[in-house]
């Protein structure tokens, strides 16, 4: 009942256990390129800069209460 009898079932897959032991060890195999670099950049300077501008330039002129069919959400 508890198991443990006989051959085992679980057949493990190669490249799946090559895809976890890179994942585990990625410092070892990451460099830094010119593309890796701009991914970077776009990810962690370009659009949070982008998000805090447009909600700095539209904080307080939205509102989204109330509207009916047709009326603007900015306010005047």
């Amino acid at each position: 009942m508890a198991g443990g009898h006989g051959p085992t079932t679980l057949h493990r897959d190669p490249a799946i256990d090559r895809h976890y032991t890179l994942r585990e060890n990625y410092e070892a195999y990451y460099r830094w390129t010119p593309k890796n670099a701009r991914y970077a950049l776009i990810f962690l300077v370009a659009i949070p800069g982008a998000l805090l501008y447009t909600s700095y330039k539209f904080e307080g002129k939205i509102n989204f209460e109330a509207k009916k069919r047709g009326e603007s959400i900015f306010e005047k």
